[in-house]
């Protein structure tokens, strides 16, 4: 799940706290929690205790977090046996761009016991330029019920949010941040009390690897709540993935019909005007994504899509002034800038085009196409050697794909120049 600045939500439209007057967003990564306990029902309350703070730690505080929770494999959750040592996890956090990390422990009560009645939840927090010792947070979650031997739990999901909260307020005063620049109220935003659809979603997110089992998970979230938002953003996001748009756009128009008026509505529009043009309806999709906007003027992913829709009409100027509007939030939006790069290429703009790629490469290390294009434009401005550079790397990314190709295809036209 793809989660800024001033507005009415999570896509561009909330005033970010950030700590110690980081430029841009603070970056944590959060690890798997180790355990004293082994099953399904210790590892759903563990994941749910995570994707509770993933949630807090990003809507609530403004923080970018970096989930190292291992993927499923063969239908297994694995759960660590010992706590990580604050030297592995400096330095996993480092290797991942994070400048702080959280980790720590669960130890599930009574011990040795088949039913489970409370955790006792040991947060640690570390930044990853400082060799101080890791501070601590503790806190008993009594707000659970679960048979290690039949699988049921039950869960007081305002409870588990109470837990996120304090969680969160803890990491945030360790972090430098405000108080006042916190949204609390944000903890459980897109979510759901009903504490069986909490558990099917956690098993379709985090617990389950085969698709079909996911998307089963989240029709089961969503049957047992009708109106947990991200049950069918998610749902819709792996069908689209699995080429079912028909599918994916009754589960988003059903979510738009029963979520109407909700903050989740503009984040659900956005959404469906996707899964509109997969399906060949270029004006519908125009039109979806400007409802969106007029719900929420600094959705940032719905300026950026209706402005790469603009742009495959030929419709630079109009994309153009979407995608500034995407930059305009006070922080800097990869896709903003890697997507108006292009497009400034493409019209000879290649100064200002460099200066957005270079700012994409900071922000996501890593993308073929960026140095492909960065290094076009060097070749461009004359700045062959800096081109090359920038080529080379892009072949070394891609070595089989698109942008691979035409990176060297560029280099050897440098040669022959």
């Amino acid at each position: 799940m793809n989660p800024r600045s001033d507005g009415k939500n999570d896509n561009g439209c909330e005033t970010r706290a950030t700590p110690d007057a980081h430029c841009g967003p603070f970056r944590i990564a959060l690890f798997p929690f180790a355990t004293n306990a082994v099953g399904r029902v210790p590892a759903a309350v563990e994941n749910m205790i995570a994707l509770y703070l993933l949630n807090g730690l990003s809507r609530v505080a403004g923080l970018e977090v970096v989930d190292l929770a291992p993927s499923p494999r063969g239908g297994e959750v694995l759960s660590l046996a010992g706590t990580l040592s604050p030297d592995e996890v400096r330095e996993a956090a480092a290797r991942a761009g994070a400048e702080a990390a959280v980790w720590g422990e669960l130890a599930f009560k009574p011990e040795n016991r088949p039913v489970v009645e409370a955790v006792e939840v040991n947060l640690l927090f570390a930044r990853t330029d400082a060799e101080d010792p890791p501070r601590r947070f503790s806190s008993l979650f009594r707000g659970l019920r679960g048979d290690v031997r039949s699988g049921h739990l039950s869960v007081d999901v305002p409870a588990l949010e109470d837990l996120a909260e304090e969680s969160v307020l803890a990491v945030s005063e360790m972090l430098g941040m405000e108080r006042g620049a916190l949204r609390p109220e944000r903890i459980g935003e897109g979510m759901t009390h009903n504490h069986r659809a909490l558990l099917y979603f956690v098993y379709a997110l985090r617990m389950v690897g085969e698709r079909d089992w996911k998307i089963g998970f989240y029709r089961k979230a969503i049957a047992a709540d009708p109106h947990f938002a991200l049950a069918y953003i998610n749902l819709a996001q792996l069908l689209l993935g699995e080429g079912r748009n028909g599918e994916a756009m009754r589960v988003l128009l059903q979510a738009q019909s029963r979520l109407k008026g909700s903050e989740a509505e503009p984040d659900i529009l956005n959404l469906l005007g996707v899964t509109t043009l997969h399906m060949g309806m270029w004006e519908e999709a125009v039109k979806v994504w400007e409802r969106a906007l007029s719900l929420c003027p600094a959705h940032r992913e719905a300026l950026c899509n209706l402005a790469a829709a603009y742009a495959t009409r030929g419709r630079n100027e109009e994309a153009e002034k979407l995608y500034r509007r995407a930059l305009k939030s006070g922080e800097e939006y990869p896709l903003a800038c890697i997507s108006l790069g292009r497009l400034l290429a493409r019209e000879g703009r290649y100064e200002e085009a460099r200066g957005l790629i270079d700012l994409y490469i900071r922000l996501q290390p890593g993308d073929p196409w960026a140095y492909y294009i960065l290094g076009a434009c060097l070749a461009s401005l004359g700045s062959d050697e800096e081109a090359r550079f920038a080529l080379a790397k892009a072949a070394q990314l891609d070595p089989d794909g698109e942008a691979g190709f035409l990176a060297r295809r560029e280099l050897e036209r440098l040669k022959e120049g």
